[in-house]
């Protein structure tokens, strides 16, 4: 990794908006939607909200204008944007952005409703993003990220107008990322990796788990990551385990200890996630096995990880594959980027409602599927950033899939 004071970003190119508003212009026209309009969201700083949630909450802003609270009106027909932030700056990408107002003054309703005037959308077929959950962004959002009060104001002020659900509009652009986004990918995975390095190399008996926590931190952030908590779990190997994200105060590392992470690194906006469970003591046979099978299932995985794969086949394919081994395999990724750019698999969300989306080239995820035994009761996962290609999926880390034993 270069030094901490090479670690600076440097920001994406015009080239780069202009293929992310033509994307999603594209996907608008087709949809036939005179703009698409990314209204003010649920402001997470007024929430007890996750990084993650955070993050996934103004995702579609950020993408479209790297500020971090906006909203834009993009018309479909070329002409520029207009976009309103809470201080009125601008930046690279857009020089002239717009402020709500100021003191009792200040309104978000009213800024978007005259944007909207403007663009001469009084009668227009709006399409919005973030009014419900996408097929591939706002995964966790079930009832939106749109804040109800001030859009309920634009919809008074233009009655005449049609809004509709446009989330999949942007999500689809967001979906397949272009070579600039891929190569922040693979900086913020390496940093995240790097973190892992470090967490290897501090964890043994006896140790302070906040001073683990600490340390891993610590090196993202020199390295460049934008602040993420990093999410450990720490348990004696077959107990039920705390989720810390936050240092942990209570606990110090002991012989046994099975420590689970989520390592997550932002680099360009786009987080990226990286995964090493790590063991304090020798690997029990058992477990071993479900290792071994996890090793093979995300082998597997990655070779069906190809441009034209439809997800519902990938999701029977990977859950099916344990059972020839007499043991259990479970799909687990989902979208890495601006919050959830991609489809969301989990234990809980088995991806019904997605299972006819087709993956594309420069579609990147976390890859980490489950292993376990037949009753369950020893399972595990690896797994990091991955890159869709026409052969197959990519780890941009290159990092093997495995278990670490410190004993």
């Amino acid at each position: 990794m270069e030094s901490p004071a090479d670690s600076t970003w440097k920001g994406y190119s015009l080239a780069e908006r202009d293929r992310r508003w033509k994307s999603v212009r594209d996907n608008a026209a087709k949809a036939g939607f005179d703009c698409i309009f990314v209204p003010l969201c649920v402001d997470p700083r007024n929430l007890y909200l996750s990084l993650e949630s955070s993050h996934g909450v103004r995702s579609d802003c950020r993408y479209l204008t790297e500020m971090e609270n906006a909203v834009i009106v993009l018309p479909t027909d070329g002409r520029s944007p207009i976009v309103i932030n809470d201080r009125g700056r601008g930046n690279d990408w857009i020089t002239d952005a717009r402020s709500p107002g100021s003191g009792m003054r200040a309104s978000w309703a009213g800024a978007m409703a005259d944007a909207l005037i403007e663009l001469g959308m009084e009668r227009s077929r709006i399409g919005v993003s973030g009014l419900q959950r996408g097929k591939v962004t706002h995964g966790r959002a079930i009832e939106g990220v749109v804040n109800h009060t001030s859009y309920a104001e634009v919809l008074r002020r233009l009655p005449n107008a049609t809004f509709e659900d446009a989330t999949d509009v942007v999500g689809f652009a967001r979906y397949v990322k272009g070579d600039e986004e891929i190569d922040c990918l693979r900086r913020g995975a390496t940093i995240a990796a790097a973190g892992i390095e470090a967490m290897v190399n501090v964890a043994r008996p006896g140790v302070d788990a906040k001073r683990l926590y600490a340390r891993v931190m610590g090196r993202m952030l020199e390295l460049g990551s934008e602040y993420y908590n990093l999410a450990l779990y720490v348990s004696p190997l077959g107990q039920p385990s705390f989720r810390y994200q936050d240092p942990p105060l209570d606990r110090t590392l002991q012989r046994g200890d099975y420590i689970h992470n989520e390592t997550d690194a932002v680099w360009g906006g786009l987080i990226a996630q990286e995964m090493q469970p790590i063991l304090l003591g020798p690997v029990p046979e058992e477990l071993q096995r479900v290792v071994d099978l996890q090793r093979d299932v995300f082998q597997a995985g990655l070779e069906r990880m190809k441009a034209g794969q439809v997800f519902g086949d990938f999701i029977d394919f990977v859950n099916g594959f344990g059972a020839k081994r007499g043991m259990r395999t479970l799909t687990l990724m989902h979208g890495r980027g601006y919050g959830n750019d991609g489809p969301l698999l989990t234990p809980q969300e088995r991806g019904d409602y997605f299972r006819d989306v087709v993956m594309e080239k420069g579609n990147c995820w976390v890859w980490k599927p489950i292993a376990s035994t037949a009753d369950e009761s020893t399972s595990y996962e690896w797994g990091g950033v991955t890159v869709v290609t026409e052969t197959g999926g990519e780890m941009l880390t290159g990092r093997t899939p495995g278990l670490v034993s410190i004993q």
